[in-house]
Formats: C-alpha cells, structure tokens, sequence
C-alpha cells in the first residue's frame, strides 16, 4: 500500500496471567487502529485469491458494495453495504452560503436510476463437505512456565483449524485436554495454560504454555478443520433480481448487473444485496456538482454534509460525498466537492401540463 500512513502495534505476552477480564482485554489501556461493520455476508466456501492483502480487501468491498478506507488519521474503516439502504439522519459537516459555499450547480438526469438490479452469485449448492482431523492421545508433563510443541500432520487441501478449547475428553471438536495429574480422572487444569495453533504447509503446530505454578499434564488434542472439493468443482452462477414497478413505469426499465461472485454464496445475501441497491437508486437523485467551498481538511469521501443555499438554489438537504478535489495556486486553495443527494424527489408529477389544441380541428379520420 502505496503513500498511505497508518500505525502498527506490537503484540506480547504478559509476564503474569491477567486477573480479570478488563485486564485481559487491556479495557481502557489501548485505541483499537479499525473498526469493521457487522458481517454481511457467510461463506460456503473460502475462494482462493493472490496477491497483497489490500487487494483482497478491496475486492471483497466491490462484490459485496462495502467502503474500506484508512482515514486521515491513519484509521481503517470497513463499512457495509446497508449504510446505502437507508436515507442519513445526521451530517458529518454543514456548508453553507452564508460562509463556506462559493457556487454549485444541481441536476437531476431521469436514465440515472436503476429499477431492475440483478446480482450475479456463486451457488455452492451440491458441494461436498468432509469434516476431516488429527488426533494425539500422548500423556506428556508441562512443568511450569515451559512449552510444550506438538507438531501433527495437517494436508493442504484443507482449511485451518480454530484454536481447540478444554475438554474433558477428545470425543468433542476441537477438543484439548489438559489436567492436574497423569490419570484420567485427575481434575481438568482450568485457567493455567496458554495455547495457540500454528499452521506450516503440510503440518500444523500445537504449542501450550504452562503459566500456572505446578506442573500440568497433556492429555491429547483433537484439531478438526472443514475440506471441500470446491478446488475440483466449479460453483454455479445463480442471480438474485429486485425490480421497482413504480419506478419502470415512470422511466421504463434501467438495468443494473453487478457480479457479486466468488464472494457473494448464498441466495438470501443475494437478494439483500439487490434490495439494498435498489432502495438507493430506483428514482434519480439530485446530482451537486461543482460545489466549492472554503477548504476543509475534515471532508472524505463517504461523508454526509448538509448544502444550506439560501441565496441561488434554495437548498437544504443531506448528500453524499462522491468526490471530492483540492488544488493551490499561489497562496489561494480551493475545494471542490461532487455530491449524491441523499433523498430522491420520486416520480415526476407533471404539474401544471395541458396538452396542445389540434393543429387542424375537425380533420376527418386517416384513410
């Protein structure tokens, strides 16, 4: 990621176990450097990508129509597609005529809309799924604050395996057992172990360390993890529709495809898909261009602003930022921003329309 400023954050253990949950989760202590919206969309199966993770960032936000950014500050946002599907409340900023607004120009284009939305999906229905795993019933002693590794075979052609949680017995998935003695009836040891799971090509790496003040007894693991043919197979490609009739009988039908595959799997995420898009463009919205205003370093791409015109258009409205441009000459910068009305003003009425007289009153019928 070229030319763009962000902060990184070292991750450590503690020296002593934490004794309660906000000092587990350091409440209060540290800023989080993003914030992710709620997930949208569930998947059937991983696809395979390449190349950096930003690109696989922004590809998933194309499919699914989410924004992911890192702001001015250096922030990552990812934001979902529903902040499309409802009209905004509240503004980021106001500009107004009375101080920042220097011209705009409003427009309004009637093939701008978009009435009959399809979204393209991968429909995975007929795959098959094999819960598949590995199994080490070793009994093996961890003194305190050592580490023990168990390395097990793990082939490539599945996916990772979660972290196992404690078990009693290796019969659940995902299963560890971890107990104060070399017996099988000894007590579990709760709360003294830290473990993670590694994965390295074709085996994968159990590592536990014993952080209480006795010695602790491995008892086995169970690391389980999904395999698919999805590699073998090629998913379908199936199409959720929405239509608006109110909208198609106003301006006739304004088709929109948007290809939500490989990301998009199942038919109901489809659909909202195509609901959320509909909703957000079946009748024209006002068009600002050209709106200049006083430089403000606050405005992105994504925001609300309030336009406030009490002097040329006689506007007061919510709008998106769609673009936004800054340029300097001599000690003089100028912002320039493109905006999206947030409401539309729906179908046209025709108000105030007679129809024209006859050229030729009482011409007989056409032959």
């Amino acid at each position: 990621m070229a030319n763009i400023r962000a902060e990184a954050m070292q991750v450590s253990k503690m020296k002593t176990r934490p004794a309660n949950h906000a000092e587990r989760t350091l409440d209060g202590t540290w800023i989080k450097g993003g914030t992710l919206g709620e997930p949208n969309f569930q998947l059937a199966s991983i696809p395979k990508v390449s190349g950096d993770s930003w690109s696989v960032i922004t590809e998933i936000a194309k499919k699914t129509l989410a924004t992911v950014e890192f702001d001015r500050d250096g922030f990552f946002r990812m934001r979902g597609y529903s902040r499309w599907a409802t009209a905004p409340t509240t503004p980021a900023i106001t500009v107004s005529s009375a101080r920042e607004l220097a011209s705009l120009t409003v427009s309004e284009e009637i093939d701008a809309c978009r009435n009959d939305v399809s979204i393209k999906w991968a429909n995975f229905g007929g795959h098959d799924y094999e819960y598949v795993g590995v199994r080490d019933e070793t009994v093996i002693s961890i003194p305190s604050g050592f580490t023990t590794i168990r390395s097990l075979p793990f082939s490539e052609d599945r996916y990772d395996c979660d972290a196992p949680s404690l078990h009693s017995d290796l019969e659940g998935i995902g299963g560890l057992v971890l107990r104060t003695g070399t017996l099988a009836t000894s007590p579990l040891a709760r709360g003294t172990a830290e473990w993670e799971v590694r994965r390295d090509g074709g085996e994968t790496r159990l590592s536990i360390l014993n952080r209480g003040p006795s010695t602790i007894y491995y008892h086995g693991a169970a690391l389980d993890a999904d395999r698919d043919d999805s590699a073998t197979k090629t998913p379908a490609t199936s199409i959720a529709v929405a239509r608006d009739t109110a909208s198609q009988a106003a301006y006739g039908v304004q088709a929109y495809e948007h290809d939500g595959t490989p990301w998009v799997q199942f038919p109901d995420d489809a659909s909202d898909l195509a609901d959320a898009l509909l909703k957000a463009a079946a009748f024209p919205a006002p068009l600002l261009q050209s709106v200049e205003i006083l430089p403000d370093p606050r405005v992105e791409l994504g925001d609300v602003v309030r336009v406030v015109d009490s002097t040329g258009a006689a506007l007061d409205t919510l709008a998106w930022v769609i673009g936004v441009r800054t340029e300097g000459s001599d000690a003089a910068v100028r912002q320039t921003l493109t905006l999206r009305g947030a409401q539309t003003n729906g179908a046209p009425k025709d108000q105030g329309l007679t129809p024209d007289p006859p050229t030729r009153p009482g011409a007989p019928p056409p032959r």
